[in-house]
């Protein structure tokens, strides 16, 4: 709804307030924002009816007729191609007696929707086109209203398909201003499906989602990527910038985008041993999780021991040089730099992270289960990464995660990594010894950002959308 001043308001005058031992402190926030069933009631009466969240990647439905089924608690939405330009999404019910009409992902053969229960037909602009019977309903009186499927808002934006289940959304185009320009740099809309991975995971999809909303715990979880640097250099070099809206970035400050050295350390080596030092981070996080760095890449680097350095460039520099001028001979998109290294990490409220490097990415993503218990979530890890002119990206596939989460053979060592420490973060949130987390008041500002925002939608006060919004993002899908 909207109150007198013209603000998007969250909740209707009547609808309950947050309790005051629910909402964010000073310092951190109540553990029972992570285990309490009444709180995740509260989050499905209130966040996740409201507001724009991922459904999935355009790449995703790439044909017409193509379709994935989008399930959030209890909501169901199948989200289908209707042209190159054009994606529809309805509520995944038929009108006739509430069967759902698709599950999963697929394609619509002949370009129609139809239901399996008792054969009604719809086009894919949602049209109803066929009924057995139709003088039976409604006195013989049926309009195309009564039968056509219920719309759902939706958008696409940088490849992303987002929906809003509001009836009256927030403004798309306002709540991700803050971050628009950003996005676009980063080149998400140029890539495709590289893997996707999905798994019930045994923790509230907070605290799934805010382990990757911060690097202060690299050393100690992935003590790997920071080998040779301290701890106190691995997290200083990080710089974090909540945004408006609850979204939230962070990037490194004072440090080579690639190998994450400080420039003054880089400045005391040879050739040799900051090749060595750009290997020993990309192979890591190469075999750590195949997403943002890919063996084409490591080749690349292990090419800079015998190159000459222009004067003043570190090995980095002239890593991130070769690496455009070989993709670029290959037409493959790579998002321009200056974007780049302002973003290794970007949070999108509610519920995305992803970490861009130049053509590649990898994406995380979490989200209640469908019994809200808040002791589980779905949570997907997607890489996703551009290709050279004219080569064509594998087919999607969706891998559905089984086993010991926390096993580097069930992931790659990197989630299984995060997931050792998730799972053991939502145990540790049920113990009567802790009532609220303490936060790093800079380190973990974007996780402090993401629960003020999400108090917005829960309390029901007007989004915290930025006063200069930009006025459009892309047009509307359909």
């Amino acid at each position: 709804m909207v109150d007198d001043a013209g603000h998007h308001v969250n909740r209707p005058d009547d609808g309950p307030v947050l309790p005051s031992q629910w909402k964010t402190g000073e310092y951190g926030v109540p553990v029972a924002r992570y285990t309490a069933r009444e709180f995740a009631a509260l989050e499905a009466e209130r966040l996740w009816p409201k507001v724009w969240q991922m459904a999935g990647r355009e790449d995703e439905i790439a044909n017409p007729g193509d379709y994935l089924v989008y399930e959030i608690l209890n909501h169901s939405v199948v989200v289908v191609r209707v042209d190159a330009h054009t994606v529809k999404a309805y509520h995944n019910v038929c009108p006739h007696r509430a069967t759902a009409l698709a599950t999963g992902t697929g394609r619509f053969q002949l370009e129609q929707i139809i239901c399996p229960f008792h054969g009604w037909k719809w086009n894919l602009k949602g049209e109803n086109i066929d009924i057995l019977n139709p003088e039976e309903f409604k006195g013989g009186c049926l309009k195309a209203e009564d039968v056509a499927l219920r719309v759902v808002h939706v958008r696409l934006w940088a490849g992303f398909i987002f929906i809003n289940l509001d009836p009256n959304p927030p403004s798309f185009d306002e709540i991700f201003a803050p971050v628009n320009d950003l996005v676009k740099g980063v080149g998400l809309a140029d890539m495709k499906y590289h893997y996707h991975f999905q798994a019930r995971v045994n923790a509230n999809w907070k605290v799934a989602q805010e382990a990757f909303m911060e690097a202060y715990h690299v050393p100690a979880t992935h003590p790997q990527l920071v080998r040779g640097m301290t701890a106190e250099v691995a997290v200083s070099i990080f710089a974090y910038e909540p945004q408006a809206n609850g979204h939230g970035v962070f990037h490194s400050a004072g440090a080579t985008m690639q190998g994450r050295m400080p420039k003054d350390r880089l400045a005391a080596m040879s050739q040799d041993e900051q090749t060595d030092a750009l290997l020993r981070n990309l192979v890591n996080m190469h075999q750590g999780h195949d997403a943002q760095i890919h063996l084409e890449d490591v080749e690349i680097a292990r090419s800079m021991r015998h190159r000459p350095l222009p004067e003043g460039q570190s090995v980095g520099q002239a890593f991130m040089q070769a690496m455009r001028d070989h993709y670029e001979g290959q037409g493959r998109p790579l998002g321009d730099f200056e974007s780049l290294s302002k973003c290794v990490d970007m949070f999108l409220f509610p519920h995305v992270t992803f970490l861009p490097t130049f053509g590649n990415a990898v994406m995380y993503r979490a989200r209640p289960a469908p019994d809200n218990d808040p002791d589980w979530c779905i949570f997907d890890m997607y890489a996703i990464r551009t290709y050279a002119e004219g080569a064509k990206p594998p087919r999607w596939n969706t891998v559905y995660a089984q086993g010991d989460l926390a096993d580097p053979k069930t992931w790659y060592l990197i989630p299984s990594q995060d997931f050792n420490s998730i799972t053991r973060q939502q145990q540790g949130m049920k113990s009567s010894g802790i009532s609220h987390t303490l936060m790093a008041s800079h380190q973990e500002s974007v996780i402090f950002n993401m629960h003020r925002e999400l108090d917005c939608y829960l309390q029901g006060r007007p989004a915290t959308v930025a006063p200069d919004a930009a006025a459009s993002l892309e047009p509307a899908a359909g």
